[in-house]
């Protein structure tokens, strides 16, 4: 029930491919391992005629078909999502979705397992009790291979079969997702290293109220801290602040209130609100820090790589640094030659404290051609963040070429 409150930070409906262009952006959509953005530009053309490497998996798994088992279940009962999936050479390693209800206030999310040694793979789903009456649907399918291929099916761009639809019926329906009464601060202002008490006070109409949370962002917006929320009495949750000693200094600016009630409805207020817009609270302190980590040099142990049959680890190394609270995380994103190849990495600091590592392990079957790395994700202890893409010069040595 979390995942729709952690989705709804991101703002917008839908997340989008991120911009190479920008050096701001606050996270790294997974959704772009599935689009045009993700596509390669080393990749030479294919000829079409050219036989298939049995040995080079390119290509993502395939939607066979997709039902719920039974098709039809009362508010707070139980059904299977039940998908028929195949992969051409290295097979599925996994499969999730979002299910949606009627009016697409709710979401719920949900994982399958194989069954044996099939191609069905099921997820066992609970609807809420008093959720929506009518017909849920799944909105989104991600699949992804054991090569590191990935592709999201999308329910409104038709590559989900229109007869993936639930029907519940519920003798108490809950379309209405709660409603924001008020956002106040316990103290104006703090500082560094202490904590503040948000206080939300909603309420709703059914099902009740389950879950808020809350999210700042700092004087120069490039920097936000997340608030989870406890409720206190009656309709008022009390949502506990907690911010380090280094870190921007000024006002931070509430961004953002999300609120599910129990039957799944979800809605976010953000700065259109008058509510969100007048909460701030202004952090003062020694040690003030409104810039990102620097990154200063990327680097692989081989750029040749040859597959075995244990596939292959490729090492990447990075320094970098910050000019004050110092950094605490680093991680990034790698791209093959398919549309939808890819995948995601960690790096840990190494040595000293401005050198971080990680590895990138590669299935044997991976796909033949030429990968990159995609972008580099750097925070600081003061939650200030940067990303760094491609396009930028320092991950001109991100570029490996898989035989």
């Amino acid at each position: 029930m979390i995942a729709p409150i952690t989705k709804a930070i991101a703002p917008g409906a839908q997340p989008k491919p991120a911009t190479p262009a920008s050096s701001q952006t606050p996270q790294i959509s997974s959704s772009q391992q599935s689009t045009g953005s993700s596509r390669n530009p080393d990749k030479p053309a294919s000829n079409p005629n050219d036989p298939k490497d049995p040995n080079s998996d390119s290509t993502p798994p395939q939607l066979m078909s997709v039902q719920f088992s039974p098709p039809q279940i009362e508010d707070g009962q139980q059904t299977q999502v039940v998908i028929l999936a195949s992969d051409d050479i290295s097979g599925v390693r996994g499969i999730s979705g979002t299910i949606s209800s009627p009016s697409g206030k709710a979401l719920q999310g949900f994982a399958t397992q194989r069954e044996g040694d099939t191609n069905r793979y099921l997820a066992t789903v609970t609807i809420a009790k008093n959720a929506e009456q009518g017909l849920w649907k799944i909105s989104f399918i991600n699949m992804s291979d054991n090569a590191s291929n990935s592709v999201t099916l999308s329910y409104q761009q038709g590559t989900i079969p229109p007869s993936a639809v639930l029907r519940v019926v519920s003798s108490n329906s809950d379309n209405t997702p709660p409603t924001l009464k008020n956002v106040w601060a316990d103290k104006r202002a703090i500082q560094g290293g202490e904590k503040d008490a948000i206080f939300v006070e909603a309420d709703d109409d059914k099902s009740g109220v389950n879950l808020v949370s809350a999210v700042f962002r700092s004087p120069s917006k490039i920097a936000r801290i997340g608030a989870g929320c406890q409720q206190k009495d009656g309709s008022v949750w009390q949502c506990e602040l907690s911010v380090p000693t280094c870190i921007d200094c000024g006002d931070w600016q509430l961004e953002q209130i999300t609120l599910q009630d129990k039957a799944n409805n979800l809605a976010t207020y953000r700065g259109d609100n008058p509510l969100v817009a007048a909460t701030k609270v202004n952090i003062s302190g020694s040690a003030c820090d409104s810039t990102p980590p620097v990154l200063q040099s990327l680097a692989l142990d081989t750029n040749d790589v040859v597959l075995s049959e244990h596939g292959a680890v490729i090492t990447i190394t990075i320094a970098a640094s910050d000019d004050n609270c110092g950094v605490t995380g680093a991680s990034g994103q790698f791209i093959g030659p398919g549309p939808g190849s890819g995948g995601f990495f960690p790096l840990a600091q190494a040595g000293d404290s401005g050198t971080w590592t990680g590895r990138i392990t590669l299935d044997p079957r991976a796909a033949k051609g030429t990968w990159r790395i995609n972008s580099i994700q750097l925070n600081d202890a003061g939650h200030n963040l940067k990303v760094y893409y491609a396009s930028d010069p320092l991950l001109t040595n991100g570029l490996f070429h898989v035989r």
